[in-house]
């Protein structure tokens, strides 16, 4: 390489500032205290060495090459099996003096080395550089056209850098010497001339700097836009166009061989980028060039923050601050982190910790993670473990405590509150238990009730065990076993009984007193109170309750006995009492203790109350009893006696009011055969007690006497009427049982209470006390009581009424009520107005169904239709039993109005029908509109038989409609009916699609043949493609005797021939304004050949074998045959095919008036 001489102001400039920064800033902590700064990698050739890579290099195949300086032309040799002449791509950032120079070239023009086709050298830099400037200096002449590109990233797009073209504009669509101004993209490539001539033949230098013309480029430090325009990681340079003198247009191979590329310097000045977080570039592991990346940064070129250091966002280290990257505060508790620009814009802190530790949480694992908790900062988080179900939430607060739902409880809301149960997303459920049969609390895992022994049900609901009764929250057993003295285990509370308290007043109740020795001792007597005074200290004295006490007190089981004592002071009254009960042969005895809770409340004399329940779970009675001898006891109760251990004591009671409440407690039994009574106490007639003295206890047997029944009774002891008769049979008189006061003496039942006699098998369809009345659902006057006796019959309404519904017929006419099935009259047997058919049609599809009539098309009422086809009264040219289709040929229903004609084109319809709604007719293939009167677009020639597609081309029409005749509106280059075929001096681009202009050669010659016939001579020329092509002269090379071939033989002869396109092209005549074409397919361009009408006048003579003829054209047809075409033309009146060879002259020289004429061979009748 070598060093440029001169280059722009700004880039020296520039240069300068950064080699002076690089050389403060070697470090990048401050020396003296360690502070960071900002550093860079030294400035350097970042070309230097580095492989270039070329599109193409001389020397293989080997060629010589030619160069031309100001005054002298050398030629030499290229090899690229020679070292000594080879000049390959190394070269490019060797290093080499001014005096012995090397050189990369490509191969010259004669390789067709030249636009469009462009040579590509790639210089690779391995990362990210900070470009300053790209110097290329030329062996040869500098290129008329060229262009450097940059990519930011290895696999990124090419982007633009600059472009140096003497055609700005006509290569790179650039206007020449642009600028950029203040607030215009600065990433902007701009295109200058300024180094596009062709001198100097050599050593020319072209530099460019990604700097120059960038307004914020001495802002450099907080331009984003320009740090990224001058970040490269690979450049190109694309040589576009070589600088010629023009004289390679002759083709001469010396020329072509003096055209070339030639650099032999290609230097880059760089920095290798590391955003000023780092000194140096190194290789890594793998052989890559990196950044050795300080201030806790890092990444190949220090663009990011090491993981733990993400407290502020990565940022470019300026001149004013090394922008360091900041470590994380995770509180001890995490590993890494991340930033967060949110939590950074709101707190001034960007690190997220992660995967925070200890169950902590937080951008600095500063609380517990959610569902934690701690006690203390100093304390480790702990699970809140808060069931997913019973909780509120599953974070629990600072003691651990969980939120519960309601009725839940527990630290962690995993159980049911006492009275709830089965824990669920909405809580705990109430208990369900009946209070009254359960003990307890249900449970609080499923809500089983604990029910009381003689209860029983999911919820202790579903009453009383059987042999037992009357649940009370109060009874221990939650039910009363059923008594019925031992004959029964059915029974129930009976509602017929009313609670009454026994009391006593204790003034002339007959209370006595007995001590324990038996003597019996009267009582001392106040109103109000009892005074029993025992004859030592040491005695026991009881309280003997008078007669009432005693006797049948069955129905008090299960109550409370309360006895109250008073005294004149607290420390007199007892403190324990004995309660004695005897009967049936049995003694029950149960020691008290007062009643606690009860206040003395001053002025009264102090009171002690004891009370004991009569039933067998009152565990402080002995002995133990059933509850059947419990009740025998209270059945047959003998003694009640109350002892007390006082020297002195009252006992004190007052008259007790009461609104007699029910007893429940009271039993109703349900009696098995043989017994009677509420409580089975009674034999029934026909039983006798097993036991006679035994009473009630006793059970009842069968007795052994057979009974002969008169007076119509029966039964086994005659206490029952014969049927058909009624009474007492039990009274025992001749009239006990009478006659029945039915229909056919049926059976009939007599009411006690009021003696009334009902009848209770009366007739079918017959009912009523006396069966005086029909049945519901059926008609007569069985008693005759209107007039003449009918018999009840069954109401006849066709099956149109509901056979379970009440009332649905008069019972005395049978004229039915509520007829179903849209069915009315006397028996439903016709259709409602707006409904139609067979109203006594059994079946469900024949019955009533309503009109519908169209509101449309419907004339009359919407509910008048034919009661039994259901046909509504249409409006004209309406149809269809509702009167809701228009007739064919008709649409468009109106209320009131009807239907419209559909009026379809007779010539463009196929049918004469229409849609029944829009009208659409029925069109022929190619036509369109409502009524089928138009050609679809891309169609034309209207006939009965439909329009024809157009087809025009889509690429080469204006449009994809056609004219009348059928001929396509073509775009410009294109022509032919269907514009699928280029113009004269057009040709086909494949890859656009498009008929372009052929180059500019095309176009001369073109200008010459408006005045001139069109000749054609095979011209051998290398122009752009490098084939044959055929060239028109004004003048005819040949003697003129002499015939010019064929278009068709001219093909065989290409090497390289271009596919036949064929269009129109123009030669004007100077004799005469002619109108007649014919179309002739020839290499890459057509003629039309005009003045094909000769007649006599025009002095020439015609040749022999030819005919001279009009052929109007416009009319003709092509049609090709494998390589050939011809036309198809209407020939006085005849057709004929036309073969379009052979064009002779006539044998006068028609080039010295500029005159033609043409004829064609029309006998031709090839088949196309």
């Amino acid at each position: 390489m070598d060093i440029p001489l001169a280059t722009p102001l700004l880039l020296a400039l520039l240069l300068c500032s950064l080699s002076f920064v690089h050389g403060a800033m070697d470090s990048c902590y401050d020396d003296d205290e360690g502070v960071p700064s900002r550093c860079m990698p030294k400035f350097e050739n970042a070309a230097f060495n580095r492989t270039i890579i070329a599109s193409n290099v001389c020397g293989s195949p080997p060629e010589d090459y030619c160069m031309q300086t100001s005054s002298t032309r050398s030629c030499h040799h290229c090899s690229v099996s020679d070292m000594g002449l080879s000049h390959n791509a190394s070269l490019l950032t060797d290093f080499h003096t001014d005096e012995e120079p090397t050189w990369w070239q490509s191969q010259s023009m004669f390789y067709r080395v030249q636009h469009p086709n462009s040579v590509n050298l790639t210089l690779r830099l391995g990362k990210a550089f900070e470009i300053t400037y790209v110097r290329l200096k030329f062996y040869t002449s500098r290129p008329e056209s060229f262009a450097i590109y940059k990519r930011t990233n290895q696999d990124g797009p090419w982007v633009p850098y600059q472009y140096y073209s003497a055609s700005c504009s006509k290569t790179y669509g650039k206007n020449a010497k642009g600028y950029i101004r203040p607030g215009d993209d600065e990433r902007m490539a701009l295109c200058t001339d300024e180094f596009s001539d062709i001198s100097p033949l050599t050593g020319g230098n072209v530099a460019f700097s990604t700097l120059e013309g960038r307004p914020s480029a001495y802002n450099f430090d907080q331009s984003a836009v320009l740090q990224e325009w001058v970040t490269a990681t690979d450049l190109l340079i694309s040589l576009d166009r070589l600088n010629t003198f023009g004289d390679e247009f002759f083709k001469d191979a010396k020329v072509l061989r003096s055209y070339f590329y030639a650099i032999s310097d290609f230097s880059v000045g760089a920095r290798c980028k590391c955003n000023g977080h780092g000194s140096e570039c190194v290789l890594d592991e793998q052989g890559a060039l990196v950044c050795d990346c300080q201030h806790h940064t890092a990444g190949v070129d220090c663009q990011k923050c090491h993981p733990f250091y993400q407290d502020r966002p990565w940022a470019r280290a300026t001149g004013d601050s090394a922008n360091q990257c900041m470590k994380c505060n995770c509180s001890g508790r995490a590993d890494a982190c991340v930033f967060d620009a949110e939590q950074y814009r709101s707190t001034g802190s960007g690190g997220r910790c992660v995967d925070c530790r200890d169950h902590t949480d937080g951008p600095h694992c500063e609380r517990c993670k959610e569902n934690h908790y701690r006690r203390s900062p100093q304390d480790l988080c702990r699970p809140c473990d808060c069931n997913t179900i019973g909780s509120v939430s599953l974070q629990c607060g600072a003691e651990g405590m969980c939120t519960c739902r309601p009725s839940v409880t527990g630290e962690k809301c995993d159980t049911c509150q006492p009275g709830f149960h089965s824990l669920s997303p909405g809580g705990c459920r109430s208990c369900d238990c009946e209070t009254r049969g359960s003990v307890g609390i249900c449970s609080t895992l499923d809500g089983g009730c604990h029910c009381k022994d003689s209860v029983e049900g999911q919820a202790c609901d579903r009453w009383c065990k059987p042999g037992s009764f009357n649940l009370q929250e109060n009874n221990p057993a939650g039910c009363t076993s059923c008594f019925c003295f031992g004959h029964s285990l059915a029974c129930r509370s009976s509602n017929d009984h009313a609670a009454v308290n026994i009391t006593s007043d204790f003034l002339e109740d007959r209370w006595s007193g007995q001590f324990s020795g038996g003597q019996e001792y009267p009582l001392l007597w106040k109103e109000g109170e009892v005074y029993l005074l025992p004859l030592s200290e040491e005695d026991l004295g009881f309280y003997r309750a008078p007669e009432k006490f005693l006797g049948n007190h069955l129905l008090s089981y299960g109550q409370l006995l309360s006895l109250t004592f008073t005294a004149e002071a607290q420390c007199l009254l007892p403190h324990s009492v004995t309660v004695l009960l005897e009967g049936s042969g049995i003694t029950l005895s149960a020691d008290l203790s007062p009643q606690p809770g009860l206040v003395h409340q001053p002025g009264l004399a102090p009171q002690h109350t004891f009370t004991l329940r009569l039933h067998k779970e009152e565990t402080r009675l002995r002995p133990f009893l059933s509850a059947f001898e419990f009740q025998s006891l209270l059945f047959n109760l003998t003694a009640f006696r109350i002892r007390v251990t006082l020297a002195s004591a009252a006992h004190s009671s007052s008259p007790v009011t009461s609104s007699t409440p029910p007893a429940p407690w009271v039993e109703v039994c349900t009696c098995p055969p043989g017994f009677g009574g509420q409580f089975c106490e009674l034999c029934a007639p026909g039983y006798t007690r097993e036991v006679p003295n035994r009473g009630p206890l006793s059970p009842c047997v069968p007795c052994t006497c057979v009974c002969k029944c008169a007076d119509f009774t029966t039964g086994p002891t005659c206490e029952r009427c014969l049927d058909g008769y009624y009474g007492n049979a039990l009274i025992g008189t001749t009239n006990d049982c009478q006659t029945c006061p039915c229909p056919d003496r049926t059976s009939c039942a007599q009411i006690m209470e009021i003696g009334d006699v009902v009848c209770t098998n009366c007739p079918s369809g017959q009912r009523g006390t006396r069966c005086e009345l029909c049945e519901d659902g059926f008609h007569g006057d069985p008693l005759g009581r209107s007039g003449l006796v009918r018999q009840c019959e069954r109401c006849d309404c066709n099956g149109n009424v509901d056979p379970n519904a009440l009332g649905v017929c008069d019972h005395m006419t049978g004229r039915c009520f509520k007829c179903l099935g849209h069915t009315e009259g006397d028996h439903c047997q016709r259709c409602r107005r707006g409904y139609y058919g067979d109203a006594m049609d059994r079946t469900m599809a024949g019955k009533c169904k309503p009109c519908d009539c169209s509101p449309a098309g419907t004339s009359g009422l919407l509910e008048d239709c034919d009661p039994q086809t259901g046909s509504c009264q249409c409006l004209s040219h309406v149809t269809g039993r509702d009167c809701g289709q228009c007739s064919v040929g008709f649409f468009n229903l109106q209320p009131g109005v009807g239907c419209e004609r559909c009026n379809c084109n007779p010539i463009g319809s196929s049918s004469a029908g229409c849609h029944p709604i829009t009208g659409q007719c029925v069109c022929q293939p190619g036509l369109e509109g409502r009524l089928c009167s138009t050609c679809r677009m891309g169609f034309f020639g209207f006939s009965s038989r439909g329009c024809r597609a157009c087809n025009c081309d889509p690429m080469g029409s204006r449009s994809m409609q056609c004219h009348t005749n059928g001929t396509c509106p073509c775009r410009q280059g294109f022509v032919g009916y269907k514009c699928d075929q280029c113009e004269l001096n057009y040709f086909h681009n494949r890859a656009t699609h498009q008929c372009e202009e052929c180059p500019i050669c095309y176009g001369l010659v073109k200008e010459e043949v408006r005045v001139c016939a069109c000749l054609r001579k095979a011209v051998s020329l290398s122009i752009f493609f490098s084939v044959s092509v055929y060239l028109l002269f004004c003048q005819n090379p040949y003697p003129s005797n002499v015939t010019i071939e064929g278009a068709l033989q001219y093909r065989k002869r290409g090497r390289n021939p271009f596919v036949t396109v064929c269009s129109f092209c123009s030669c004007t005549f100077q004799k005469q304004q002619l109108q007649d074409t014919i179309l002739c397919c020839v290499w890459s361009y057509c003629c039309s050949y005009r003045n094909i009408i000769t007649d006599s006048t025009s002095g020439w003579a015609e040749v022999s074998k030819l005919q001279v003829f009009k052929v109007n054209v416009a009319e003709c047809l092509p049609r090709r045959v494998k390589e050939k075409w011809y036309y198809k033309c209407p020939l006085h009146l005849q057709m004929y095919y036309l073969h379009l060879t052979n064009f002779s002259q006539q044998t006068n020289n028609p080039a010295a008036t500029g005159h033609v004429n043409y004829y064609v061979d029309y006998n031709y009748k090839g088949h196309v």
